[in-house]
């Protein structure tokens, strides 16, 4: 499997586990992740990490347990991955787009 080809599997689990996980208001379990990806251990913890780097979810340890209880942070941009994205490719948030769009609204309306 290639780099790319592979990435984006794991951004389509990602989002698919976000989904799961923001579907549950008191948090997901790991194991229970897994079991709804129908995937393996690692490769859910892999997908997990991901997600955690990102600030899309939180992470607790279960106490007397083996898995951790996942929940959503609020933060679903997903992070770009420049190793996989086309060097020629540039990305903007909407914000950034919409905030100039907003301030060039309010110059242009003062000085009017």
């Amino acid at each position: 499997m290639s780099a790319n080809s592979q990435a984006n599997s794991l951004s389509a689990l990602q989002e698919k586990a976000l989904d799961l996980i923001g579907s549950s208001p008191s948090g997901l379990y790991q194991s229970e992740l897994r079991r709804h990806l129908s995937i393996d251990s690692s490769k859910c913890s892999r997908v997990v990490a991901r997600m955690q780097k990102a600030g899309q979810i939180q992470r607790e340890k279960v106490p007397a347990s083996s898995t951790f209880l996942i929940k959503l942070t609020g933060n679903k941009s997903p992070v770009i991955d420049i190793s996989v994205t086309p060097a020629k490719a540039s990305f903007r948030p909407i914000d950034s787009y919409l905030t100039e769009i907003y301030l060039l609204f309010l110059v242009r309306g003062i000085s009017s």
